[in-house]
């Protein structure tokens, strides 16, 4: 009778362990119940449980079943609910370096919104691996969604479809609308932003303490008609961005990076940019764009607390060009800090668990032709140039996965005599003598 109650319960067992993690642990639990009745030894019981993990784990337990070619899936999402309050100077078009103050206008906005983003991770067998996500909101730059339209629903778009393909343990190559690569800040990059074209990853291990990360993308920017006339466009633009990062780890507990890079655009012309900020959106909006890269960061703890300190510096090499040619800016006095963007920062703490809590400010100047304003975060500097401000945030654990942040942003201008009427397409860009910014976040991961 033990040999086929034993039959039964591993029957019952095997079949239970292809559902869902709950009915596994019950079937542990009955197996020790048998056991305390004396309808099985020890032995026969550790027998039983042995055979039920291993079933469990071929058969995939909780997780979805998939096709046989997926190793593994990851299901991920978050959402967040943020107040924003801004306020910004902005000066009159007529404004010009011979008139005073009196002539700008007070521009102030708040709003409540909410972001959602799910997706999932996959890994096939043959060194591949794909993923997607999902996000509400429509504008290359933000997926948030504002409270107050009448209680109307919110779309869900494409924010990701990739494909990964890893060859070797030292390369990997990537095709598709993809989460950026490279090591960079929101000066240069906004986060929310994701590039559609390929990346090829190589990775050198120097040493035990040395690794070295050589990266290349070249993504499209605009494909446009061939066969359109050229004053309609007929040139795809592309951006061709390289990097080579180097990572440096003497101990556990020290890190330190250096990223040097290019960030080059073909000339050609732009379709509009979906942006939730002011923007570039001329036809020849990506010409003259040479950007020589250097972001970076020392990371250790003092006292066991984290601290961080991070940089980031662009130069343009063709940022004359691009003040004069492509935003037709006329007679202004310029010279080569419109060229230059810098950001300096330090952060303090970190946040993995409950009751974690973080700090983090930084310091930034952006020049006139420095950076391209349809890419860099529009939060720190409202999305204008020629713009220097701190940002300053903080966030605190509630649980593991919720989390609170509160962020203040200032920024005024970096030169206060421009002549906005001069100013050619660069004016909406430009003519923000001061500029304020609060939101507050609750976050949430799911």
């Amino acid at each position: 009778m033990k040999s086929t109650l034993k039959t039964w319960v591993l029957s019952l067992g095997l079949m239970a362990a292809a559902s869902i993690a709950p009915v596994f642990a019950q079937d542990s639990a009955l197996v020790e119940a048998l056991v305390k009745k004396g309808i099985l030894t020890n032995a026969e019981a550790d027998e039983i449980k042995a055979d039920l993990v291993k079933e469990y784990q071929k058969t995939g337990g909780g997780k979805i079943e998939l096709g046989s070619h997926v190793k593994k899936l990851k299901l991920y999402g978050d959402a967040r609910l943020r107040y924003t309050w801004d306020q910004r100077d902005v000066k009159s078009p007529s404004r010009t370096p011979a008139v005073t103050g009196g002539e700008d206008r007070h521009v102030q906005q708040s709003r409540t919104r909410y972001r959602l983003r799910v997706g999932a991770e996959y890994k096939f067998t043959d060194n591949f691996e794909g993923g997607f996500q999902l996000a509400s909101g429509a504008p290359n730059d933000s997926a948030n969604q504002s409270f107050g339209a009448g209680y109307g629903k919110f779309g869900i778009n494409v924010d990701l479809l990739y494909l990964k393909y890893n060859p070797a343990d030292w390369v990997s190559l990537i095709a598709g609308r993809q989460k950026l690569p490279f090591y960079t800040t929101d000066m240069i990059w906004d986060a929310d932003i994701n590039p559609e074209g390929a990346t090829e990853i190589f990775t050198w291990q120097a040493n035990d303490c040395v690794t070295v990360d050589f990266i290349a993308g070249q993504y499209y920017f605009a494909d446009n008609n061939e066969n359109a006339t050229a004053t309609v466009g007929n040139t795809d633009v592309w951006q061709f961005y390289e990097q080579a990062k180097v990572t440096w780890k003497p101990t556990k507990d020290i890190s330190v990076i250096l990223a040097p890079g290019v960030l080059t655009y073909t000339a050609g012309s732009t379709v509009p940019v979906n942006t939730g900020s002011p923007s570039f959106l001329t036809a020849d909006g990506a010409n003259n764009l040479n950007l020589l890269l250097f972001p970076g960061e020392v990371k250790g703890k003092i006292c066991d607390l984290p601290v961080r300190g991070y940089w980031d510096f662009s130069y343009n090499t063709e940022g004359s060009a691009r003040v004069q040619q492509t935003y037709g800016v006329s007679s202004q006095n310029r010279d080569l800090t419109d060229d230059i963007a810098w950001l300096v920062g330090v952060k303090v703490g970190d946040n993995k668990k409950k009751g974690d809590w973080s700090l983090d400010a930084n310091f930034r100047t952006v020049g006139l032709g420095a950076v391209d304003p349809n890419l860099a975060d529009a939060d720190p500097l409202l999305g204008y140039l020629n713009q220097q401000g701190v940002k300053v945030s903080g966030t605190y654990n509630f649980t593991d996965s919720v989390t609170g942040t509160i962020s203040y942003f200032t920024s005024w201008s970096y030169k206060d005599d421009l002549n906005v009427p001069q100013m050619g397409g660069a004016s909406a860009l430009v003519n923000a003598d001061r500029t304020n910014l609060l939101q507050c976040d609750l976050n949430w991961k799911f």
